[in-house]
């Protein structure tokens, strides 16, 4: 829509922008919290073992395997005096309660969901989603917002997080919780939200790489896409990623890293622990980390892990998530070692994502811009831009231009507009 005809559409009718803008999609989900012949008894056995219990659950929750038996036993022997269900019925009962204590809750259905990516819980009855690369407002709710806090409560101590304003921006990795999924946990507590909610963020990463196929059905990319990333890293490339956040860039890149030769050396760095290999022989994954000793916290960056490569036997470099200075070794190491890197980037365009890499790089250095974008011309190198978990671009630099000072590209892929 252009600008005057968003303007005409502003003055006319206030319908058609609350049908543009106003209108969010429902993420309809069944959930086993709601099944109305189980919720009575859960809300019951909820109310009077959990909620009026809440030091013996906080025991539970942190203690031996011996305190979650007893616990498990006192839930079974209360539905057994209390409930009118079957068998069946009352073994539902005790797994949902088993996941309200020790598990993710209302959220469970969106955790098994395969087509959901990301979760995110604003308050207790707004929760969000994001599918196949779409937003989406779910229809799940807390009871409460005092059972949304209790939740909250457990799920931090049970990934041993804080709750105190001086860790009020804390994550983890959940490896065990799901089945399916590696979960990537963001929790911001109520002292630095403005609206005094505690909020969480999950970012579900699957424990068995979706395949080729599955990419394909759900529209990331083609059989002639598949076939030209096989031939460009059998060729040399190296490869960027971008995109905003949950447009499938990890996902690619996790798929990418298996095609590399099994004879080259790999050092993955990372955030989270989102990129793995069942299959590459050569594969060193590490991650950042902080510590803290006699008062003073120490920490290992990106940065610190990929100046230590350098000095071992690399021939790849791979880039979780590139946001700050470990940008310039992308540069670097290919001039001077002639290895290649791969690594994501958010972006808005494909060739944008080079001038965001090098702003990146000059945080810790005082090269120009010219100068870092005229470096990565040592390497082969191409550029991928996606968004709603497909890909929308590709680009292949093709040199340096020293009159105009900027790189050329050749344009490989182009996705039309409007095309699904």
């Amino acid at each position: 829509m252009s600008i005057l005809n968003y303007e005409k559409a502003l003055d006319s009718s206030s319908d058609e922008y609350d049908s543009i803008f106003l209108e969010s999609q429902i993420y309809e989900i069944s959930s086993l919290y709601e099944h109305k012949d189980l919720k009575r008894d859960f809300m019951n056995l909820k109310s009077n073992i959990v909620d009026l219990n809440t030091a013996n659950i906080i025991n539970c929750v942190t203690g031996t395997e011996q305190d979650f038996l007893m616990l498990m036993n006192k839930a079974k022997d209360y539905l057994e005096t209390t409930s009118g269900l079957n068998e069946l019925g009352k073994s539902k009962v005790l797994e949902l309660f088993q996941d309200c204590v020790f598990g993710y809750y209302i959220l469970t259905p969106l955790l098994r969901a395969a087509d959901v990516s990301d979760i995110k819980v604003y308050s207790w009855n707004r929760i969000t989603c994001k599918s196949n690369g779409k937003r989406y407002i779910t229809n799940l709710s807390f009871a409460s917002e005092d059972d949304y806090n209790r939740w909250f409560d457990r799920i931090l101590r049970i990934q041993r997080l804080n709750f105190s304003e001086d860790s009020s921006l804390q994550h983890c990795t959940d490896r065990k919780g799901v089945d399916n999924f590696l979960l990537r946990i963001d929790v911001q507590l109520r002292y630095v939200v403005s609206t005094e909610y505690n909020n969480i963020h999950i970012r579900k990463i699957p424990k068995v790489k979706y395949s080729w196929d599955y990419l394909k059905d759900n529209g990331m990319l083609d059989d002639d896409m598949i076939d030209y990333l096989k031939d460009r890293i059998a060729a040399g490339y190296g490869f960027l990623i971008s995109g905003r956040g949950g447009s499938g860039k990890s996902t690619l890149l996790n798929n990418m890293i298996d095609l590399i030769p099994y004879d080259e050396s790999i050092l993955v760095s990372q955030e989270s622990d989102e990129l793995y290999s069942e299959t590459h022989p050569q594969i060193q994954f590490e991650h950042t980390m902080q510590v803290r000793r006699d008062g003073v916290d120490i920490f290992f960056s990106l940065e610190d892990e990929l100046r230590l490569g350098l000095l071992q036997d690399i021939d790849n470099f791979v880039i979780g998530e590139i946001k700050g200075g470990e940008a310039l070794y992308c540069f670097t190491t290919a001039m001077s070692t002639g290895a290649r890197f791969f690594g994501t980037i958010h972006a808005n365009n494909a060739a944008g994502s080079v001038r965001r890499l090098c702003h990146c790089a000059r945080y810790i250095s005082d090269y120009s811009v010219e100068t870092l974008e005229e470096m990565l011309t040592a390497t082969p190198f191409c550029l991928i831009h996606m968004s709603f978990f497909s890909i929308d671009e590709i680009l292949e630099v093709e040199g340096w231009d020293p009159d105009r000072l900027q790189l050329n590209y050749k344009q490989v892929y182009l996705k039309q507009r409007g095309r699904a």
